[in-house]
């Protein structure tokens, strides 16, 4: 339940963020996108056989799909070029540039992604399947670095490639209509002119808003504090990822081992001291140990998955002196937020929610 109470004070105590300039001027200097990278789609078959054939495991894949965008996340802030990096719950539209990827392949031994990159006019700046291989190896030493690391490296530099190419104008219109976008979600009956849509979904700019528009002014607030939370979630992401890493690598790692024991059984039983000879009790004997330490570490890799998307802190949110608590998984506290500033913009203007 929301205290109107407390939600109409919030109203008095904004601070006014963009006191000289108009806020769609002042935010059009910046030089920097922002990025969105929208938590992975796992790609699990719907079909129970097509998994096991695959050799999916469905929570690990789950927290795969969580797991990878956070380290494209320290990829892309490693090189820099951007502003805000920030691994996103769900689906964020004005984003000014949102990345979205769909697992194809991830065995410990193949990564395959497909990657997406489409910023907020709606320009798609790349659309393309990344890959990589390991071998045990990779996984050497410490496992503290992922040895699909140059799959992501690869994906920063194209997407670093495309922005250069932009020129500070094109990046200027972006961020715009990304604002624009924003408040075009929340008030549509009073932005939707600013933008034109086209046939392939494209936006164009069609003017500014007047410089101080009040109206924006408080769609900009809002916004700030949209980002607030997601900072919040992100970090969750990054430490949840921190968390799960050792364990997920070291998965991964067998099953590599695995893959290359099914792949060359001959040269596998070779390499081991008891040089047991195919089809005896020696080799079956390691074929089983081989098998059975996968399993073990599936397992218990397979239990802290089960736990990944419980294991959240609760989000604690100060507005103006008022204190916001959301509970529950990151994707349901990212829905109630949005409620919440969408009441206290309804508060503030009169206007009716859109729908």
């Amino acid at each position: 339940m929301y205290h109107w109470p407390a939600l109409a004070h919030t109203l008095c105590g904004f601070l006014v963020l963009w006191l000289v300039m108009g806020p769609v001027s002042a935010h059009a200097q910046e030089a920097f996108l922002d990025v969105g990278l929208l938590v992975f789609d796992p790609g699990i078959p719907a079909d129970k056989a097509a998994r096991s054939r695959l050799g999916i495991f469905p929570e690990i894949r789950k927290s795969e799909a969580k797991y990878m965008p956070v380290v494209l996340r320290d990829v892309l802030m490693q090189r820099g070029g951007w502003g805000a990096v920030r691994v996103l719950p769900e689906l964020m539209d004005s984003s000014e540039l949102l990345v979205t990827g769909k697992i194809l392949q991830s065995d410990g031994q193949q990564l395959s992604l497909q990657i997406r990159a489409q910023d907020a006019a709606g320009v798609i700046w790349l659309d393309a399947v990344y890959e990589g291989s390991a071998t045990p190896a990779d996984y050497t030493g410490s496992l503290q670095r992922d040895p699909f690391v140059q799959v992501y490296e690869n994906i920063a530099s194209d997407l670093l490639q495309a922005r250069e190419r932009l020129g500070a104008a094109r990046t200027s219109t972006i961020r715009e209509i990304a604002l624009l976008r924003y408040a075009s979600a929340l008030a549509p009956e009073v932005f939707s002119e600013y933008l034109a849509v086209g046939e392939s979904a494209e936006y164009t700019l069609q003017r500014l808003p007047a410089r101080g528009d009040p109206m924006l002014e408080r769609i900009v607030r809002l916004r700030e504090q949209e980002y607030r939370f997601i900072d919040t979630v992100d970090e969750q992401y990054v430490n949840l990822s921190d968390a799960i890493a050792p364990a997920y690598l070291l998965w991964r790692q067998y099953s590599a081992e695995q893959a290359v024991f099914v792949g060359d059984f001959e040269d596998r039983v070779l390499g081991r001291e008891s040089r047991g000879r195919p089809g005896s009790f020696t080799a079956l004997e390691q074929t089983y140990n081989t098998y059975r330490l996968s399993r073990i570490h599936a397992q218990d890799l397979d239990e802290l998955a089960l736990g990944f998307n419980n294991e959240v802190l609760p989000t604690s949110l100060d507005i103006s002196g008022t204190v916001y608590k959301l509970s529950g998984t990151l994707e349901n506290q990212y829905g109630e937020w949005r409620d919440i500033l969408q009441q206290i913009f309804v508060l503030e203007t009169g206007l009716t929610p859109s729908p």
